[in-house]
């Protein structure tokens, strides 16, 4: 089913990283139902291939292209600004999505510390390489955007996800930082923070601690809907329509800030 049309960025080209199943998918989707241009990017090609001839079906073959990118590779970052400019003239925002969610229950006493590194080559330095490679043809089209998804997980920090909690949070500043050094550009760079989404991941994730707990997986969504303050969590969806909203002209006097879409579980 086709998600409701709209302007917000008509004539743009959008960048979306790690368009995955869940947000990323939903990232591509609204920014091309909003009449942007859409580049699709991940590690996945053959997935990249069937997600752009399915919404190239409902939002026109001719506004979809895909490009294979680990955002950990410089080269590949630059292939894939590249790639976007010949296929659609420019670039006008990038959504850094791509992301790697580090360990889990393991506290820094009891890890490696290089095991922290892979959350930070693709949460943190991956998203900054993506950016550095963009920069120069946002700066040709005079002005554009950098979003960035950072985690709830910065807001409420727990014990044994410090790879990945770090890595966001060190995400968090960079965007402030990117935020002065590009402001004088006219390029915007904000930060959408989701709380828990509805969607794949955490279906699976809830069936999992349903089993640990020997719970229900309904009591389980329970306990998640009592901690926020909605009568229910957050979408993949509507945290695509925050990031659209921030690549948009709505945001126009919005640089270095942090929205945080979690159903009211924290308030900043």
């Amino acid at each position: 089913m086709l998600i409701e049309r709209s302007t917000l960025l008509a004539g743009k080209v959008v960048v979306v990283s790690g368009v995955g199943p869940g947000l990323g998918r939903h990232i591509a989707e609204h920014a091309a139902a909003a009449g942007a241009s859409v580049m699709l990017s991940a590690r996945s090609q053959g997935y990249l291939d069937d997600l752009a001839s399915e919404l190239g079906q409902g939002y026109g073959a001719d506004r979809l292209g895909r490009t294979r990118c680990d955002v950990t590779a410089d080269a590949e970052c630059a292939a894939l600004i590249a790639a976007t400019e010949d296929r659609f003239g420019g670039v006008d925002s990038v959504v850094a999505n791509a992301f790697a969610t580090g360990s889990y229950n393991v506290t820094l006493e009891e890890a490696d510390v290089d095991s922290w590194m892979p959350a930070f080559d693709v949460n943190f330095f991956g998203s900054l390489r993506l950016v550095k490679a963009a920069i120069p043809a946002l700066k040709r089209r005079e002005g554009g955007t950098v979003v960035f998804v950072g985690s709830q997980i910065v807001r409420r920090v727990r014990a044994g996800r410090g790879a990945y909690a770090s890595s966001k949070a060190a995400l968090l500043t960079a965007s402030h930082v990117l935020a002065r050094e590009l402001g004088p550009y006219d390029i915007r760079v904000n930060t959408v923070v989701p709380g828990r989404m509805w969607g794949p991941s955490l279906h699976t994730y809830i069936e999992r601690l349903a089993e640990q707990r020997d719970t229900s997986f309904d009591e389980q969504v329970g306990v998640m809907v009592n901690d926020v303050s909605l009568p229910k969590l957050a979408t993949d969806e509507e945290c695509a329509r925050a990031v659209v909203f921030l690549a948009s002209e709505l945001s126009a006097a919005m640089t270095g800030q942090a929205i945080d879409t979690n159903a009211g579980e924290t308030f900043h």
